[in-house]
């Protein structure tokens, strides 16, 4: 009998992707996503906190698998949290604007991934609450580390990206957007961006959201509920290919156990 293999759903990313396999208010993205592709592909988590685009693109050689050991179907990035620091951020962490960019695209078009010709799920990095991470900051005696306005910058940088690229099988999963549109249920006020006027929240002179305090646990990092909304947005892109379970259980690797192989 031919030997079989399972494909990968590989997520590269910063501290919300290392984050994303543990028990977060008593949920887990990890655990949903593996469930949801059982059989059918192996989630691999491949999240560095506290790492930037730069980071990841130096040790990008040694997260992608050989072909002959596995295929990579999906490869989800998500970077842009630590890319998008103050330049004054003692973290050192900052990445400017068009470099971010151009080191997602250079991912984008590595010679691995281009090997394993994944769909490639490009996730905007999400908002920040000014409020409640300025004052996380100041434990560690820094200044606020983090501008929504900056943020946004970012996020539209991604979302450019996926659409340059969308004929090269690059799907937009806008954590971003998804994250703000229920935010902005707690004002009405708006907020110049270089691309037009937006409706925002989270900055410091709109104060603290209790929308966002529910989604982001200290201002950055997602909650159980914010982890609920992302995997809820990568189930829409999966369902693109597998619209019902049924379809995800034709396409398991080994069939029901009253086909199975066996040996007696």
């Amino acid at each position: 009998m031919a030997t079989k293999g399972y494909g990968q759903f590989l997520m590269i990313g910063d501290s919300h992707i290392q984050r994303a396999s543990r028990l977060s208010d008593g949920y887990s993205f990890g655990a949903e996503l593996a469930e949801l592709v059982e059989r059918r592909l192996d989630v691999v988590n491949r999240g560095f906190s506290g790492y930037n685009t730069s980071h990841a693109l130096a040790i990008f050689d040694s997260l992608i698998p050989d072909p002959s050991f596995a295929k990579v179907d999906y490869l989800l990035l998500l970077f842009g949290s630590n890319d998008s620091c103050l330049p004054e951020c003692p973290t050192n962490q900052h990445i400017p604007l068009e470099k971010y960019r151009g080191n997602l695209l250079n991912i984008i078009n590595h010679p691995l991934v281009k090997i394993h010709n994944p769909t490639i799920i490009l996730v905007t990095p999400p908002p920040v609450n000014e409020v409640h991470l300025e004052s996380e900051d100041s434990k560690k005696n820094q200044a606020l580390s983090r501008l929504q306005v900056v943020t946004a910058q970012y996020a539209d940088a991604v979302r450019s990206l996926a659409g340059e690229h969308i004929d090269q099988n690059v799907v937009l999963v806008d954590l971003w957007n998804n994250i703000m549109e229920r935010a902005i249920l707690n004002t009405d006020t708006k907020t110049k961006f270089p691309s037009g006027e937006t409706t925002m929240a989270g900055t410091k002179d709109k104060g603290d959201n209790e929308v966002l305090r529910s989604i982001l646990e200290d201002g950055l990092h997602l909650t159980g509920d914010g982890y609920k909304m992302f995997f809820s947005l990568v189930r829409q892109v999966l369902r693109l290919r597998w619209p019902t379970s049924d379809a995800i259980k034709e396409e398991w690797v080994f069939p029901r156990w009253e086909n199975a192989p066996r040996i007696d």
